[in-house]
């Protein structure tokens, strides 16, 4: 019998976390390292007060934890940084969203398992009165397109 799942909605060390996902992955306790990475990825939006801009920081933190994994080096998403800081978060969501193809990150974080909740198109549909409703259509059409409700 496995072990209960532990609660580690409180840590908020990110070498204890860390440390939690290494060994969570070498006993093969995927709940356990998904609770950790999802830990380890709220810490980015831990004192941001705009809860938009709170979840997209850990958006951007999951992809580039899981970039950074898949490749065994440190990745940042250095231009979609850059739009952020030159346009905001939610015209940057919006754009996303509206793009005729979906992004390299939307992608991976499909391929990673994480689109459904941790995607800029899972954040339009979350906070969709803040967004036209062409921009939502988008969002819904992508996620709809890759087999997520």
């Amino acid at each position: 019998m496995a072990a209960p799942l532990p609660d580690l909605s409180n840590e908020w060390d990110k070498e204890k976390l860390r440390n939690w996902m290494a060994n969570a992955k070498r006993q093969k306790r995927d709940d356990v390292y998904h609770a950790a990475f999802r830990q380890l990825c709220r810490i980015e939006g831990r004192n941001i007060d705009d809860p938009l801009e709170s979840e997209f920081a850990v958006v951007m933190r999951a992809l580039e934890e899981a970039l950074s994994e898949e490749s065994g080096t440190t990745k940042r998403l250095s231009r979609t940084r850059q739009k952020l800081n030159r346009v905001g978060v939610r015209q940057t969501l919006a754009d996303l969203a509206m793009k005729p193809t979906p992004s390299t990150g939307f992608l991976k974080l499909v391929e990673f398992g994480m689109a459904k909740e941790l995607s800029a198109e899972a954040l339009v549909i979350k906070y969709s009165s803040e967004f036209t409703p062409e921009v939502v259509e988008a969002a819904r059409k992508r996620l709809a397109d890759h087999g997520i409700s």
